[in-house]
């Protein structure tokens, strides 16, 4: 009587440890997953056609599910009773999935984890919009450099220069994913000489005001805009509450009410959210004037974020908003929603006498990660970290644009 093979488990597969020799666990009807003494582990198939003994592999876990793997078995069983080499038949009939969006879904899913919400947002948004169109249908093996190339020269005619940079970085990362998997034979992203393949972009530095006398203009122009100009209640509470708050342009627009603890007078952003990865959430503490804000922005209170956009509840106000409303006033091409981290970040170091904080505290302000490697390793992270020196230092700033600049 023949052995029956107990099916596996994906729990079995999960726990499943490394040995000092590779070993394998059946599935049954020629499916197993060999666990490598680095800890992969790698679907195999094995089979016999024309009386010869054959092997095949099916990618790794977790890149390739249990379920998945099952179902490239019933593919190949099924060519092996039409008489069909599966290995010879990949190209037809047995791996229609591995498309370059297949793939890329599949790199995005296991990457998600390592980023922050927003830049995953981004670099699906970016694949999505410029590469899935012109790609996403296409098995990885018939991808030619050109194809790849003609994409990236798109997007420079339109100016995307940097986008078109972080596409190709991402392209290339894909790629090595797939080989890893077996879904492509070669990374030919290796073969493109990206230094001549890219358009050279010049560095600029998003406008900023940071002289005295033009935030002082800045500021009086904000607190009259709700006079001068029709906008809606959130664009006029985020312009105003930009101005105390160094926080990204992202997280203010994405701010929720559940992060904001009036009592503590702090919001809490979960780590999820933050550009910079990090284990833990971070802390912004609150001025006297910033909880003034956003207490006022309660009386209007009609979604999760605490600025929603004017279509629909359901989403905040977008990237242009805030921007669009400072180029109404007269800043374009001088001032953006994102300038108004550096203009807190150029007072502050210019007067570092006067508060009395070193950069440290600055920069943790601004929710940037220790550029030292050793340091950070010694000075770990924590959301509580310099939060009695933040919560001064915000409050002198606000103290500060009062009282120095009369607004």
């Amino acid at each position: 009587m023949p052995k029956i093979t107990k099916p596996l488990s994906d729990t079995e597969i999960k726990n499943s440890k490394p040995k000092p020799k590779d070993y394998k666990l059946g599935d049954g009807f020629g499916l197993f997953i060999v666990i490598k003494t680095n800890g992969t582990k790698m679907w195999r198939f094995d089979f016999t056609y024309e009386q010869k003994r054959k092997s095949m592999s099916f990618g790794t876990y977790p890149a390739v599910s249990l379920k998945e793997a099952r179902d490239m078995r019933e593919l190949a069983r099924n060519n092996l009773q039409n008489n069909i080499n599966p290995i010879d038949s990949k190209a037809s009939n047995f791996e229609l999935e591995a498309t370059f969006e297949f793939v890329a879904d599949k790199w995005l899913e296991l990457m998600k984890g390592d980023w922050s919400e927003s830049n995953y947002t981004k670099i699906k948004s970016n694949l999505e919009n410029n590469a899935y169109p012109f790609l996403g249908k296409k098995n990885f093996n018939n991808i030619s450099r050109r194809d790849i190339l003609a994409i990236i020269e798109r997007m420079e005619k339109r100016d995307a220069i940097e986008y078109a940079s972080r596409l190709l970085n991402n392209i290339q990362r894909i790629y090595r994913y797939a080989v890893t998997n077996e879904w492509a034979e070669h990374n030919i992203i290796a073969d493109i000489d990206k230094g001549n393949a890219l358009k050279k972009r010049k560095t600029e530095h998003m406008p900023a005001i940071t002289n005295e006398k033009e935030i002082q203009q800045l500021l009086k122009d904000i607190n009259n805009h709700e006079r001068d100009f029709k906008s809606g209640v959130s664009t006029i509470y985020a312009l105003k509450l930009f101005q105390y708050l160094p926080l990204r342009p992202y997280n203010l627009r994405f701010l929720e009410w559940s992060e904001i603890d009036f009592e503590k007078k702090i919001i809490d952003i979960p780590v999820s959210k933050m550009k910079v990865k990090t284990d833990v959430d971070f802390v912004m503490p609150l001025s006297i004037q910033a909880v003034e804000i956003l207490e006022e922005c309660e009386r209007f209170k009609s979604s999760k974020y605490v600025f929603p956009s004017q279509t629909t509840n359901l989403k905040p106000i977008s990237e242009n908003t805030v921007n669009h409303a400072l180029h109404k006033m007269g800043y374009k091409n001088r001032h953006t929603s994102h300038g108004f981290r550096s203009m807190f970040s150029t007072i502050c170091h210019e007067q570092i006498k006067e508060h009395g904080f070193h950069s440290d505290i600055i920069e943790s302000c601004l929710a940037h990660s220790e550029p030292n490697s050793v340091k950070a390793a010694y000075n770990r992270q924590s959301k509580m970290k310099y939060f009695d020196e933040k919560k001064v230092l915000i409050q002198w700033w606000a103290d500060w644009l009062e009282k120095n600049l009369q607004i």
